[in-house]
């Protein structure tokens, strides 16, 4: 994975600011902290299914992914 991409901010990504917000409070600010969540922890911030796809696709345009739940 790129360090580069990892250490930005989420505002990079092309998401809606009500996403952008609900992330910044629960202290998820850079793209590194936001790949190390599950999509069914973003679902539990509050986020709708749709929401958490929308953050999924976008982070795999990068070239990076949500964490795996098992």
């Amino acid at each position: 994975m790129d360090n580069k991409l990892h250490n930005q901010s989420i505002e990079r990504l092309d998401i809606s600011s009500n996403i952008i917000e609900t992330l910044k409070r629960n202290e998820i600010i850079i793209i590194k902290q936001l790949c190390g969540k599950t999509k069914t922890y973003l679902k539990n911030l509050g986020l709708t299914n749709d929401d958490a796809n929308k953050v999924e696709i976008e982070l795999q345009l990068l070239g990076l992914n949500l964490k795996t739940s098992y």
